[in-house]
């Protein structure tokens, strides 16, 4: 509601709930036809997630490095509580931590304990989610009684399939449910918790990615390598859920450092050049696209993509004719970090 105010005042007109049914770019202009109408601009920003005007304008895509045909799986979050932290003081101590405010919090997934409940619950037949313990669950601020949960696995072949992402959120709302019950009968101090509030839709980690004129690799990611035109910067582990596997492999980047995002990943290498790419669907291999997939990197990309944009449609619409530097300025005098 606050982002659809402030769009309004702006003078944005939003169609929301529509689909994009065909693009075309010709003559420094791109025609959108939609499940709505059709709609024309001079620059756009595709910030779909699926990079869905991007394939529709035939911009390459880059393949898996992993060779395998199926993406990340994908699953719902959802909110359950309330959570007796007092139960789970005394039987599961190492879930409550302190911040560096010194205020707790509670953080269920990794400890020993937990994961031998998950098993356990797995040999019964009784949780069925293939995953070998949760994810993670944290408390949410100012709401000390509930957690935050994302422990689901959903595997589906093409995330921008609507026939296939209809089966993929009647399974994740099974999880969901499942999950609960997990949570109600196993786990000390969540007799009483019950689903508080569920994500809007299934969360997708994966789907495409275009070729663009710089890709993102994880050895960048890992290298903590810094870019001239940097428009973003991410210290997120890579964070790979294997598909048609129970498992997730993590790599952490050294404490307080960082890799940035080159403006040059957002700009396709070929097809329309009144087009720039935000969000998860940016140039870069799988390795690199799972850590910075995570929302603040992908809120700052968008910012980047949106300012590009703008430059573009001020001159001749190209975003490759925009100065990285004049970005730069911009995205730092509305308060981005880019150093």
């Amino acid at each position: 509601e606050v982002t659809a105010e402030l769009c309004r005042k702006a003078g944005v007109t939003l169609w929301l709930d529509c689909r994009i049914v065909r693009v075309a770019f010709a003559e420094g202009l791109a025609r959108m036809e939609t499940s709505r109408g059709t709609a024309t601009a001079r620059t756009v920003v595709d910030a779909s997630g699926d990079a869905v005007v991007a394939a529709g304008a035939g911009v390459p895509m880059l393949s898996r490095e992993s060779g395998s045909p199926l993406p990340m799986p994908m699953n719902y979050c959802y909110l359950i509580g309330p959570v007796d932290r007092e139960v789970l003081r005394r039987e599961l101590p190492d879930t409550i931590l302190t911040d560096r405010n010194g205020r707790e919090y509670l953080y269920l997934g990794p400890q020993p304990r937990l994961k031998e409940m998950v098993k356990t619950a797995r040999e019964r037949g009784e949780l069925t989610i293939p995953r070998d313990r949760i994810a993670v669950a944290y408390s949410v601020p100012l709401m000390d009684d509930h957690i935050s949960v994302n422990f689901g696995r959903v595997v589906v072949n093409d995330p921008t399939d609507p026939g296939e992402m209809a089966e993929a959120e009647r399974e994740g709302m099974r999880q969901v449910e499942e999950g609960a019950r997990f949570f109600q009968k196993d786990v000390p101090g969540f007799a009483e918790a019950k689903v508080a509030e569920v994500g809007r839709q299934i969360g997708v980690r994966e789907s495409r990615q275009i070729r663009g004129r710089y890709v993102l690799t994880g050895e960048d990611v890992l290298g903590c390598r810094q870019f001239d035109d940097v428009i973003a910067q991410c210290c997120y582990s890579v964070d790979i859920h294997e598909p048609g596997s129970d498992k997730t492999t993590m790599i952490s980047l050294p404490k307080g450092e960082h890799f940035d995002i080159p403006l040059r990943s957002l700009i396709p290498a070929e097809g329309p050049e009144n087009l720039i790419v935000a969000g998860r669907s940016i140039s870069a291999t799988q390795t690199a696209m799972s850590s910075f997939r995570v929302s603040p990197s992908v809120m700052a990309i968008g910012e980047a993509a949106g300012v590009t944009a703008a430059l573009a449609a001020c001159g001749d619409g190209v975003m490759a004719s925009v100065p990285a530097d004049a970005v730069q300025a911009e995205l730092v005098r509305m308060g981005a970090i880019l150093n």
